[in-house]
């Protein structure tokens, strides 16, 4: 039996609280539409790395302050394909661009940072950046089967 397509949005702030709302918001989208529950914790984890490095470092003023700035969410599972697009009006800013972080080096050795990332890019089968009218726009594409 073929599950039917789905798609859920959702706008949020950039208020770290907010993590929460969108990983709830997940997790009923995936039960909803029978994506399998490790992909779905998986999404969450990355829902964690994703909007925090969003909300912490990615608008000039300071992380959690209050203000109009959206984060937009848009969850779809297309036949045996689930993505994930997060679009934020903060600092233009890509990612992936980085080189990914020597993991066989001794912790003492390595540079700080970028390892949540390299996480992130080998948790989902396709990751891509762009920038587009004012806004960065993250896709994350995971294959279900």
């Amino acid at each position: 039996m073929r599950v039917q397509d789905a798609e859920h949005n959702i706008l949020v702030s950039n208020d770290l609280n907010e993590i929460t709302v969108v990983m709830e918001a997940f997790d009923a989208f995936a039960a909803s539409c029978a994506v399998p529950a490790a992909i779905a914790t998986r999404f969450c984890l990355i829902f964690d790395e994703m909007l925090s490095n969003i909300i912490y470092y990615g608008y000039p003023e300071p992380a959690g302050q209050k203000s109009s700035r959206e984060i937009r969410v848009a969850m779809q599972r297309r036949g045996e394909q689930v993505s994930v697009t997060i679009s934020d009006d903060g600092i233009p800013f890509d990612p992936f661009a980085a080189t990914p972080p020597n993991v066989d080096l001794p912790l003492e050795d390595r540079e700080i940072g970028g390892l949540g990332i390299h996480m992130v890019r080998n948790m989902v089968h396709h990751a891509h950046y762009r920038r587009e009218d004012g806004r960065n726009i993250i896709t994350l594409i995971q294959q279900l089967n």
